[in-house]
């Protein structure tokens, strides 16, 4: 087995855990575990929707999202571990990780430490991914939630409001005729994802005297929710993308370990 086949053992069970996630998450959400109903503001006589119910997210579904982090920062760090035998380093290499840091400054005068025994040019490729945050800041995700995930028993993981159907409101103040016309449904991404969606939460406004429209739909996802890091994010998406940035990281380094 080579180097590359190696590394990415640990990147395959980190999709095998991504599996396994969407397999959660997806019953979840269409289990509607978010009930959505209407009242009427006395003063202007808006019609308001809002989330009546919000069930919690199921703590199976962080665990998973914990255990697709940690193959993926194992990754990176056995993918520092070959450079470093490459390189010729002795020792154990217990010092060796792949260096992702919270600044630029923080990186500068920190890696050295962490990549001590990799010939230069494996330090220059580490150099020019730029681990970290204001470089590559899904690297950089990814190492904070890693943390967090080690530190404590779960990171936070909840609602979001996703989108909702705005053409089926639209056609509310069509004339009968446009009405007719087979529009597409359209939807948009509210300004505020309100994470963590609770009950109580105002989803949309409609105008005043507005009759209530059972074809309006609203979309909600699994979120990420960490302070400073990641607020709001759909969960599947982001750890997506990590699996995407961890999987290129790789190849870009194949040429030195080939």
């Amino acid at each position: 087995m080579g180097a590359i086949d190696r590394i990415e053992v640990k990147l395959d069970r980190a999709k095998d855990h991504q599996r396994d996630l969407e397999g959660e998450v997806r019953p979840f959400i269409d289990g509607n575990p978010y009930t959505v109903e209407t009242k009427r503001d006395p003063n202007s006589r808006r019609l308001i929707y809002f989330v009546a119910r919000a069930q919690e997210v199921p703590p199976k579904i962080s665990a998973i999202a914990g255990d697709v982090l940690q193959n993926l920062r194992s990754t990176l760090d056995h993918l520092a571990f070959e450079l470093f035998k490459r390189g010729g380093g002795t020792g154990d290499g217990k010092h060796v990780y792949f260096p992702i840091f919270d600044d630029a400054a923080g990186y500068q005068s920190g890696s050295a430490g962490k990549t001590a025994g990799m010939n230069q040019n494996a330090v220059t490729a580490i150099h020019a991914t730029r681990p970290y945050k204001g470089g590559n800041d899904v690297l950089w995700k990814l190492h904070r939630l890693n943390i967090i995930d080690k530190h404590r028993s779960l990171f936070t993981v909840g609602a979001a409001f996703r989108s909702m159907d705005l053409m089926a409101s639209m056609l509310q103040t069509m004339t009968p005729e446009m009405a007719k016309l087979p529009w597409p449904e359209f939807f948009v991404r509210p300004g505020d994802r309100l994470f963590p969606l609770k009950a109580g939460d105002e989803l949309f406004i409609d105008l005043p005297d507005a009759e209530v429209n059972p074809k309006i739909q609203f979309r909600f996802d699994v979120a990420l929710g960490e302070p400073g890091i990641v607020e709001g994010e759909a969960l599947i998406e982001a750890l997506r993308e990590m699996i995407d940035q961890v999987g290129s990281t790789v190849r870009q380094f194949e040429p030195l370990l080939s």
